[in-house]
């Protein structure tokens, strides 16, 4: 955002406390107007994560609320009203915004009365976007794709409608006034991909040659998102969210894997495959991600074997949405899981929760009882032994541990990192990092190993089981 400026009489704009603030100064009661350009801040090819900067090329456009737009300072549940006006958009382009969308020169104004944050939340996008309006569970839904792919418009959007149409029927839900996905290319044939939710919106990056099949979990575990935890109730204000995450992040994508397993977008066989690798990980892990699917894959099991297959844990989700009222908080979700539990199982999930602690996984995978037997093996723990996050943000190797796989490979904190190839949980996969050392760079490889463990791992035996799943409203 640069020339902002105040294009009132009599009002003016001064520095706020941090460069990202401006302070308005101008009579009580009146207008104000403020103008200011948006410009592209980046050179050189479309890849990740350049998509969350304003994306503004001479075919199209694409940013959200939280870098597009200049905000007053009020909360996030506070109403407003916002007005859009694109009339002066190129001729021949389209518009596909969370508040609507235009194939023509009519339809450029749109208005909307939200809360905040579902304007700041919202996705905006104009272009050489080609429309395709259809429908999930009944309601309006909007693909607004462009460039050339592996694979057809048509199919996008059967992918896009089976994957959200089944989490909306888990839920029993299809209380939403639109739905708008964005797909859009990087500027590389391979290797990357995105997915984001918005404002009643979803967009998609893909590598030019790839597939959008490895995102529709990802828009099933933020289709999700809607009900776990937009739907649960209200996070107090100042309260430690730590203590949830396992259950807001890990337990989602539980359901998003299953669901998109459901919706026949993924095989049984790449179900086990993915529910597999995060069990390696799982004794080592502290992501909420990884420990929140495995303890929510032995809550489900659990939960069946003692009730006789009498409740589940679709149970506990549905009872949090019916316990809305109340804030969402550590207590109330244990307390709404332990009426389900036998008193020894809620000692297990208060020490697999808060300890870290291990649990002893279903013997067959639930709801795939026929699809996958499981055995406990020991394996090699995944183990990268150094900070990759850290790492990757600053491009400076940190956080080697002494004697690990990173140090014995020769990486070293304070080298600069140039480069690295790794499949995050993946022990077969050979790690692989560029380097620049004192004596030049190097171009070292290992694999992420760390001391044997037991775990448990599921054989697929067969790869089309959807029968055997189900759920109860």
């Amino acid at each position: 955002m640069t020339e902002l400026q105040a294009a009132s009489s009599e009002a003016v704009l001064v520095e706020g406390s941090d460069p990202s603030q401006r302070v308005i100064h101008a009579y009580p009661g009146r207008s104000v107007r403020v103008t200011y350009d948006l410009t592209r801040d980046w050179t050189g090819t479309f890849k990740h994560p350049l998509q969350f900067h304003p994306v503004l090329d001479p075919e199209y456009l694409e940013f959200t609320g939280s870098n597009g737009l200049v905000r007053l300072g009020l909360g996030n549940d506070e109403i407003e009203t916002a007005h859009f006006d694109w009339s002066a958009l190129p001729r021949g382009w389209v518009l596909a915004t969370s508040f609507g969308s235009s194939r023509s020169s009519s339809g450029l104004c749109q208005t909307k009365t939200a809360p905040w944050r579902d304007i700041h939340g919202a996705l905006y996008a104009a272009g050489d976007f080609r429309l395709h309006d259809f429908s999930i569970n009944g309601k309006p839904a909007l693909l607004a794709i462009r460039g050339a792919w592996q694979f057809s418009d048509e199919d996008a959007v059967s992918d896009i409608r089976d994957v959200v149409g089944m989490v909306r029927r888990f839920w029993h839900d299809d209380h939403f006034p639109s739905f708008l996905v964005t797909l859009a290319p990087y500027d590389q044939d391979h290797g990357s991909s995105d997915g984001s939710a918005f404002t009643d919106a979803f967009w998609m990056f893909v590598s030019k040659r790839d597939q959008i099949k490895g995102l529709l979990p990802q828009l099933a575990h933020e289709s999700f998102h809607a009900w776990n935890p937009k739907r649960m109730g209200r996070i107090p204000v100042g309260y430690d969210e730590r203590n949830i995450r396992w259950f807001d992040e890990g337990t989602t994508e539980y359901y998003a894997q299953l669901l998109t397993l459901r919706a026949g977008a993924m095989t049984s066989t790449a179900y086990i495959s993915s529910l597999n690798k995060d069990l390696r990980r799982f004794p080592t892990s502290t992501d909420e991600y990884i420990r929140g699917r495995v303890i929510s894959l032995w809550l489900d099991g659990t939960i069946r074997d003692e009730s006789h297959n009498k409740h589940s844990l679709d149970d506990v989700m549905f009872d949090m949405v019916k316990g809305a009222s109340r804030p969402l908080t550590f207590e109330r979700l244990l307390a709404t899981i332990d009426k389900y539990l036998s008193p020894s199982s809620q000692a297990l999930l208060q020490q697999a929760v808060v300890d870290y602690g291990m649990l002893p996984a279903p013997a067959r995978i639930p709801r795939q009882e026929s699809c996958g037997k499981a055995a406990v093996e020991s394996l090699p723990a995944y183990e990268l032994g150094f900070d990759l996050k850290m790492s990757s943000s600053t491009m400076t190797v940190a956080g080697v541990a002494d004697g690990g796989p990173a140090f014995l490979a020769g990486l070293r904190n304070g080298q600069k990192l140039l480069g690295f190839s790794v499949r995050n949980g993946d022990t077969d996969h050979l790690a692989t990092f560029r380097v620049s050392t004192d004596s030049g760079d190097k171009r070292l490889s290992y694999y992420p190993r760390g001391s044997s463990v037991e775990v448990w791992q599921y054989t697929a035996t067969s790869d089309n089981c959807l029968g055997s799943l189900e759920t109860r409203p």
